[in-house]
């Protein structure tokens, strides 16, 4: 999955180049004496691609500074120079271009490519470590290694997230004002309860033995990188090789997915969202005055925990009276649900409207905007409520490790019947174990069968 990620992250930034490259001939085209025209603008893209493979200009991309930036920048810029002029020397009038129109074009085209790699890295380095949906990496090392490892992960602008948390297993009187500092004795209490994607582990292996911790982070479906130099212990998931900030490390996962099928998935998210907005805006319009009768808000918004702990707005079209939250807490005894989820037969807080919205599962249309959004996706693991995920045990935070979704396996497995939450887990761990594009392909056949014989909701 690493290599396949890397190699689509390369094909990303010199797609993000050939833009510059068309928009700066677009410009160029414009001064007098260039003689560029669309053919010559389409050829200088191409090129630019052969280019950036040729030179290898993604190599060490974002380890890169400013003077090997430039350095870098020079040599793809002086091999595009000779390429363009051999490709307009042999193809003659099939590829005019002046000397007047290359020299304007390398020059502005060098300096705009040079300030967009720069922008680029910034980008992964400040700007998206702090974004909603960047990862979140939780550290475990030694009070001999601290100061190494901080510093090189911090500076690192190939980490793909931000360190949030840190636990030196030796010092108990560490302290630090970057990040939330841990515990021993409650990393797995503030891993279970807190919103982390990956740990990275860098202690001697012969201080501490890691393989317990290992284990309790693969149940709960966490990726676990470990920097040491003996791996002699049985896992139960999954072990790659792979870089982060110029560590060598051992990743554990349960499963590592074909990052092709995740690429997949946030599209057909995307197209299914913007097809689902649609849908929820032609029902809408006559849903809208019967929701309303009550008058309360059409649509009911309310914080729900999704991948790894977050936590985002839930929309919904409302179908309980306005004072159903407060009613709750006197219904509690009534839960027809043993285990961390709240779920009632014959629900006396549900509207008449609310009734067939639900059996219809028309009420989850407005979940097409946080899938739109990014914080759902068409197929996974229902979102719990914060009080539903303040229970959670480190086994069923695992169902969290992917995103949670509108339809899921839990949903089209007859979830009426289901009245243990742990059968729930078992059906979320199965389906995030055995993942494909083509899981969420059949759920969503399955989905559309459930809907229409309006079989499952109640």
């Amino acid at each position: 999955m690493f290599e396949k990620q890397k190699e689509l992250q390369k094909a990303e930034i010199a797609s993000l180049q050939l833009i510059v490259v068309i928009l700066i001939a677009v410009l160029v085209s414009f001064i007098s004496d260039s003689d560029l025209n669309r053919t010559s603008i389409f050829i200088l893209s191409l090129l630019h691609l052969l280019v950036f493979y040729v030179s290898d200009y993604y190599d060490q991309f974002f380890q890169r500074g400013y003077l090997v930036e430039l350095l870098q920048t020079l040599k793809y810029s002086i091999l595009y120079t000779l390429i363009v002029t051999f490709a307009s020397f042999i193809m003659e009038d099939h590829f005019p271009i002046s000397r007047r129109g290359l020299i304007y074009f390398i020059l502005i085209n060098g300096l705009v490519i040079y300030t967009t790699n720069t922008f680029i890295k910034r980008y992964y380095s400040i700007i998206y470590p702090n974004s909603k949906n960047s990862k979140r990496i939780f550290l475990i090392t030694a009070k001999s290694r601290a100061s190494y490892v901080l510093e090189r992960l911090k500076n690192s602008q190939s980490l793909g997230g931000k360190l949030v948390a840190v636990t030196l297993v030796d010092d108990a009187t560490f302290q630090h004002s970057d990040f939330e500092v841990v515990p021993e004795k409650e990393i797995i209490q503030y891993t279970t309860k807190s919103v982390i994607d990956e740990v990275f582990i860098n202690i001697p292996s012969e201080f501490y033995k890691v393989d317990s911790l290992i284990s309790q982070f693969e149940q709960m479906g966490i990726v676990v990188n470990v920097s040491i130099n003996i791996l002699d212990f049985p896992t139960s998931g999954e072990k790659r090789i792979r870089t982060i900030a110029d560590f060598n490390v051992v990743t554990f996962s349960t499963k590592f997915y074909n990052y092709y099928h995740v690429l997949i998935k946030r599209v057909m998210d995307i197209v299914g969202s913007c097809i689902g907005l649609i849908i929820c805006g032609v029902i809408g319009i006559f849903l809208i005055p019967f929701i309303k009768r009550d008058g309360g808000p059409v649509i009911f918004a309310q914080k729900r925990v999704g991948k790894n702990g977050r936590i985002f707005k839930f929309y919904k079209f409302r179908s309980m009276y306005i004072d159903a939250e407060e009613r709750k807490k006197d219904l509690l005894a009534q839960n027809t649900m043993t285990g961390g989820m709240f779920k009632l037969d014959d629900d006396p807080r549900i509207t008449p409207i609310g009734r067939f919205i639900r059996k219809t599962s028309l009420d989850e249309l407005p979940q097409f905007y946080n899938v739109l959004k990014g914080d759902m996706s068409l197929v996974g693991t229902r979102p719990p409520t914060v009080d539903e995920y303040k229970q959670y045990t480190p086994e069923q935070k695992k169902r969290l490790s992917f995103k949670p979704g509108i339809t899921g396996l839990w949903q089209v497995s007859g979830r009426s019947q289901i009245t243990d939450f742990n059968d729930v887990v078992k059906l979320d761990v199965a389906y995030i174990d055995g993942w494909t594009i083509w899981s969420d392909i059949k759920i969503l056949l399955k989905t559309f069968k459930v809907v229409f014989m309006r079989d499952g909701a109640k």
